[in-house]
């Protein structure tokens, strides 16, 4: 435990906590995966093949600036609906693409509109129901791939209007609303499913569609939506101090300067629409992922024999390592998806620090008997963890994200000059 000691005496707590962001991904290599249409697959304008698409202008740029460790669009398919992509998550070598992911882009729910409007069908009630199904096939979907890898990035794409150089008139005007409604509830959802929205439509026009016939971008087009890619994922993570999350304004001023203060520090960062989520809890496998990197666990360890824990998850190699230095005590199951607790960041911090208990402290609701009351102690006697009310510790209360930043940062102060 010394190496995590010295990691903050040095003052590298480098965590993009609770998600892997932009400002944590310039620290690792990012495996990136495409899914989507032939908006992602790259379809050119004038014959039907792939070409190249935002999804390889994306790529390309993380490999220039050192950081992409590998890319694939093999799920990108010409005319998939936003059902077929669903399905598609199902299929084994998906699962194991998404879970070794860092970055995934999804492009899809367009050929649901367009089966409809180039069939001659505008009836405003089909249309409608068609981007609510969009909407249904786009949640579980993210849902799908958040429950194999809940660290991963997840990037939902908005879409231009296909027809521009369409004669003016009601038609043109019904169908631009309908693509106006389309994004702005793509937007919702990703939104709603902790993913992001990329929207480049208001830039779009006849320069980046020069096929009237076809409705698929040329060169520039794809790079546009790439370069908004870009606009949205690295100004995220510059200065964070001078540019406050936007949901930490109603924290308590101790959990709103902890924050700040790391975040300064670069110690933590948000999440990639800015905010911070103060009030949502981290899971046992993203404390995993991250206390390992803090300890510099980097050598391979044995399966650590958790019933819900396989080789294919994203923090396996973390949990193993951890368990294997007894940071984390064996048992049947690990319930990587669970929240972590007040208690079991207790145990986690007293194993990780080797810290002892000077004094006993007198919370009502942990008794002598509690399975983590030494550790309690020890958090509570050094300053890091503190109480709730009425003398209570709440030690199976979950672990939100600004109670885990103030916790990290009497740590982390603590080691400071």
């Amino acid at each position: 435990m010394k190496k995590y000691i010295s990691a903050l005496s040095a003052g590298v707590l480098s965590m993009g906590i609770f998600l892997v962001t932009a400002a944590n991904a310039a620290a690792e290599k990012i495996d990136y995966v495409a899914f989507g249409d032939s908006i992602a697959a790259g379809q050119t304008p004038y014959n039907v093949r792939v070409g190249t698409s935002y999804t390889d202008f994306i790529a390309a740029e993380l490999n220039e600036e050192g950081m992409l460790s590998s890319f694939t669009k093999e799920f990108a398919v010409s005319g998939e609906t936003s059902a077929q992509f669903l399905a598609k998550l199902s299929l084994p070598n998906v699962k194991e693409a998404v879970e070794k992911a860092e970055l995934i882009t999804i492009s899809t729910g367009a050929n649901d509109l367009l089966k409809l409007a180039l069939a001659g069908n505008t009836d405003p009630i089909k249309l409608l129901e068609a981007v609510a199904q969009v909407d249904r096939n786009v949640t579980a979907g993210i849902e799908q791939i958040k429950a194999l890898n809940p660290a991963v990035d997840v990037y939902v794409t908005g879409y231009y209007f296909p027809f521009p150089h369409m004669e003016e008139g009601k038609q043109k005007d019904n169908l631009k609303d309908l693509f106006t409604l389309f994004n702005t509830q793509l937007k919702t959802t990703a939104e709603k499913q902790g993913a992001v929205f990329v929207d480049a439509s208001h830039k779009f026009g006849v320069d980046y569609l020069p096929n009237p016939s076809d409705i698929h971008p040329n060169t520039a087009g794809y790079q546009l939506i790439a370069d908004q890619f870009f606009a949205v994922w690295k100004g995220v993570s510059d200065s964070p101090a001078k540019d406050p999350f936007s949901d930490i304004s109603t924290t308590g001023s101790k959990a709103r300067l902890a924050i700040m203060k790391l975040a300064e520090n670069g110690i933590i960062s948000g999440n990639a629409d800015g905010t911070f989520a103060p009030k949502n809890d981290i899971t046992r496998a993203e404390a995993a992922i991250i206390l390992a990197r803090i300890l510099g666990q980097t050598e391979a360890a044995p399966n650590p024999g958790f019933s819900d824990v396989s080789p294919q998850m994203k923090s396996y190699s973390a949990i193993a390592q951890l368990t294997k230095a007894g940071v984390f005590a064996k048992a049947p199951k690990f319930k990587p998806n669970e929240p972590l607790t007040r208690a079991q960041l207790a145990r986690i911090l007293t194993q990780a620090l080797n810290l002892k208990a000077d004094t006993a402290a007198a919370f009502t609701d942990v008794p002598a008997a509690h399975w983590a009351k030494n550790e309690i102690d020890a958090v509570y006697a050094k300053g890091l963890m503190t109480g709730g009310t009425n003398a209570k510790f709440l030690p199976e209360a979950s672990i939100t994200r600004e109670q885990f930043a103030m916790t990290l940062f009497n740590v982390w102060s603590s080691k400071q000059p």
